[in-house]
């Protein structure tokens, strides 16, 4: 019991987080004078989208930082985009509770705080938090880290209660901008940046390998061009295209000839055979539950296919193109990054966008691909992917 109570006054001084005198603070005429910074923590709690258009981030701490110990915290889903990012010293993971693991939404909550005591043990001198918008929930994060420097967005009126998270405030940006450069934006105020914004997702041998199983037992051949046309919706949102539409598109690309994939959520499967099955196309279907995996397969097709939303982020990462369908989402913000890409959209709403706009923009870039290819061939120069923003995945 007496361990217990010590736990729980370690837990109340970690959510009353002591507030530092002014006079240790950054100070604004102080920025450019960071050599006294030696830990530094990012936290990023939201979607595996926003964490992978986070990494050049880590990259550029790297690059300001060479002997910083840096770390991060992001929530389980998003664990997989930064493992063995070689810029990181230190991962934290967190469970939130609307995720489920736990059956008590206050196990999950333990768990959070004994994370947060795990981070306050290792004294941070900065913690950043990175976000398109003012959120309480990541202030609190960086608030309760103990760090004495906390960088993050200005708040809004409505939550200037929660001004005290950071002591370091960045300006939101008025103007829409790719979440890549709003996440170097929150960096930019300590005079952080980096000339090529690369995202990161490092896929070990493992990964490729089941892949490459996956190509083999259903006689797909690489050297041949790939379509991956993945079976996506957020119906709580309004974002979807019609699964009719995806069929319909499949149809098309078997049509010409063209070796086709299918992929989806784990949690979509068994309706995603159900569409195949009815419509008599025996097309290989893929899922799985591990994010490098997934990444693993899109990074062996010639283009994906997909809505908006975190597999689209995870095929830029790793240099496959992508013909992403927008509706409602600003594509200005949520683009997948990086160059030779297409983005479809016609109004707000996605199945305003119809199978031949898809197919046609498919094909164009299985066209533009090929023309690469030769090109390169002749020149003997290296792969289209690596850019000046492209991906950097090894």
């Amino acid at each position: 019991m007496k361990g217990r109570r010590g736990s729980c006054k370690e837990f109340l001084k970690a959510i009353t987080c002591e507030i530092y005198p002014a006079d240790v603070l950054l100070s604004g005429e102080a920025l450019n004078n960071l050599g006294r910074i030696r830990k530094i923590l990012v936290v990023r709690n939201d979607n595996i989208g926003d964490v992978v258009c986070t990494t050049p981030c880590f990259e550029a701490l790297r690059e300001s930082f060479p002997e910083a110990f840096i770390a991060v915290l992001v929530c389980r889903l998003t664990e997989e985009v930064v493992a063995g990012n070689p810029f990181l010293d230190k991962i934290y993971v967190y469970d939130k509770a609307k995720h489920g693991r736990y059956k008590s939404v206050f196990t999950a909550w333990w768990k959070q705080f004994k994370v947060l005591l795990d981070i306050r043990s290792e004294h941070f001198d900065l913690a950043i938090g990175i976000r398109s918008e003012f959120s309480p929930s990541l202030g609190w994060l960086v608030y309760a880290s103990g760090a004495p420097h906390r960088l993050g967005l200005k708040p809004p009126k409505k939550d200037k209660k929660f001004s005290f998270f950071y002591n370091i405030y960045a300006e939101p940006l008025k103007q829409p901008s790719h979440e890549v450069e709003r996440s170097l934006h929150v960096l930019r105020k300590i005079g952080v940046d980096i000339e090529k914004k690369r995202l990161f997702l490092r896929l070990m041998a493992e990964n490729r390998k089941q892949a490459l199983d996956f190509f083999s037992k259903h006689h797909i051949q690489r050297k041949k061009p790939v379509v991956c046309v993945n079976f996506s919706r957020r119906l709580e949102e309004g974002r979807y295209w019609s699964y009719e539409n995806y069929v319909a598109l499949i149809k098309r690309f078997l049509s010409e000839d063209i070796q086709t994939i299918a992929s989806c959520d784990p949690g979509e499967a068994r309706i995603v055979e159900g569409f195949l099955k009815v419509s008599d196309h025996t097309v290989p279907l893929y899922w799985s539950r591990s994010l490098k995996n997934f990444a693993a397969l899109i990074e062996e097709c010639s283009v994906f296919v997909t809505i908006d939303g975190g597999p689209m982020h995870i095929a830029a990462a790793v240099g496959t193109p992508v013909v992403g369908l927008f509706g409602k989402i600003d594509p200005r913000v949520w683009a997948p990054w990086g160059e030779g890409h297409t983005v479809l959209r016609k109004g707000n709403d996605h199945n305003l966008i119809s199978v031949d706009d898809v197919f046609g923009a498919s094909i164009k870039m299985l066209r533009d691909r090929a023309a690469l290819k030769v090109l390169e061939h002749r020149s003997g120069s290296g792969p289209a992917g690596m850019t000046k923003n492209g991906p950097f995945t090894r």
